[in-house]
């Protein structure tokens, strides 16, 4: 038992090593060095890319999928959603990596880690339906006028969040909110 609390700890300082750095960027030695463990336990507990998948899974249960329970669930319907975008606009990139762990790794690797795929489907399939739940929420409190138009929303929010992972790069987070709010605005 103890063996596996400490093995999901030793995940947990996986995370923000590929986070900050990706994956490519990141030898054995760093991540035995930034978890504590021996380079040997390491290659021989998990593997680099078995070890990515353990992280992506631990970054999502912790930090996206209350994200997504919260949107899903929130009466505020697509408020919910501009509320969480703006949290990501206004988290400072330079202190705390504020982009998704995921689509930056996705990004990074496309297809060559093929068992990334379905962890990714996933990913977006969740945030697909969450966003999908706020919007009909909106819906029947009249926010949004055409339910029809949900699943076409749903594919542009999903959009907005691919733009404002790259975008947290290079703009403030005034022009971020400005960006948002223009986009908001187009939703009815």
């Amino acid at each position: 038992m103890s063996k596996q609390v400490d093995q999901a700890q030793l995940v947990k300082k996986a995370v923000p090593i590929f986070w900050k750095n990706g994956y490519r960027a990141v030898s054995y030695q760093n991540l035995a060095d930034g978890m504590g463990i021996s380079h040997s336990f390491l290659y021989n507990q998990w593997g680099k890319e078995q070890l990515l998948l353990d992280s992506i899974e631990s970054y999502l249960s912790e930090n996206i999928d209350p994200i997504f329970h919260y949107i899903a669930h929130s009466e505020k319907g697509i408020e919910a959603i501009r509320e969480v975008y703006h949290e990501v606009a206004n988290s400072n990139f330079q202190e705390d990596p504020c982009t998704c762990m995921l689509m930056n790794i996705a990004l990074e690797l496309k297809d060559e880690v093929k068992s990334l795929r379905p962890v990714y489907d996933q990913f977006l399939e969740n945030m697909r339906r969450s966003y999908s739940a706020a919007l009909h929420q909106s819906h029947k409190t009249g926010v949004i006028k055409y339910a029809g138009e949900i699943p076409k929303y749903v594919e542009m929010l999903v959009g907005l969040m691919f733009g404002l992972n790259i975008l947290l790069h290079y703009k403030s987070s005034k022009e971020l909110i400005v960006y948002i709010d223009s986009f908001f605005d187009l939703i009815e």
